[in-house]
């Protein structure tokens, strides 16, 4: 007979080790911006190029509201659906005059302080939708889990989500290229509202605390913040 549990649990742990070549992947960009207005339309201007849109990534400009000594002001993300789509953005900006100009243009208005990048893992729960909806906001919890533990964390969390509702979504990404940062991964919650966010009411109490008290020993949370969405530019 199969043990359907573990049948599962493995499933989702080979998703977790090896994220497959469709699932999505970017880079993560964080600014102390100076001066916000000329920022978006640096930003508007760069997007409305049609090297942008040849470029098939989804760029979202964030608002930090709380994320405690960092000090950064806001946070870009740039996503494409896979590897390949992200190394001809990557090589074409190398050599493009266009990308030249509005990295020089955006130092005008902005110092970035720190970059990273990111992919997903597959695993999720919640209402997909939430993601898409204007105006969302997010919570970053990024942290770091050994190789060795993966697998714990991993069933741990996933026994969390079975007592969530659908009020906020969360997945879970691969984080790389942090330096001495050191983070390894991110569960980022996303809701339409902060209330639904951070009133620590998507999940079950005694659940959240099982999680808390299962993971203590082989998570450490190294950067948690808050962000709201401020312009999504498709390509």
């Amino acid at each position: 007979m199969i043990n359907v549990k573990k049948y599962i649990f493995s499933s989702a742990l080979a998703l977790f080790f090896s994220t497959t070549l469709n699932a999505q992947v970017g880079l993560n960009y964080d600014f102390n911006v100076q001066d916000p207005a000329a920022f978006v339309y640096t930003m508007n201007s760069y997007m409305a190029t049609e090297e942008a849109s040849r470029s098939g990534a989804t760029v979202i400009l964030r608002q930090n509201l709380a994320n405690g000594a960092q000090g950064t002001t806001h946070n870009l993300a740039v996503i494409w659906p896979d590897y390949a789509s992200m190394q001809s953005s990557l090589t074409a900006n190398a050599m493009s005059q266009t990308w030249s100009a509005f990295i020089s243009s955006i130092g005008n208005s902005a110092t970035q302080i720190g970059n990273s990048m990111f992919a997903a893992t597959g695993l999720s729960t919640g209402n997909a939708s939430v993601v898409t909806a204007p105006n969302q906001v997010r919570r970053f919890i990024n942290f770091t889990v050994e190789p060795h533990n993966a697998g714990t964390y991993v069933e741990e969390l996933q026994e969390l989500w079975e007592s969530c509702d659908n009020s906020v979504h969360q997945a879970l990404y691969q984080i790389m290229g942090t330096g001495e940062l050191g983070w390894t991964h991110a569960v980022v919650q996303t809701a339409a509202n902060l209330g639904d966010l951070l009133d620590g009411t998507a999940c079950d109490s005694d659940a959240t605390i099982d999680f808390y008290e299962s993971v203590s020993g082989i998570r450490e949370v190294k950067y948690d913040f808050v962000a709201a969405d401020m312009v999504i530019w498709q390509p």
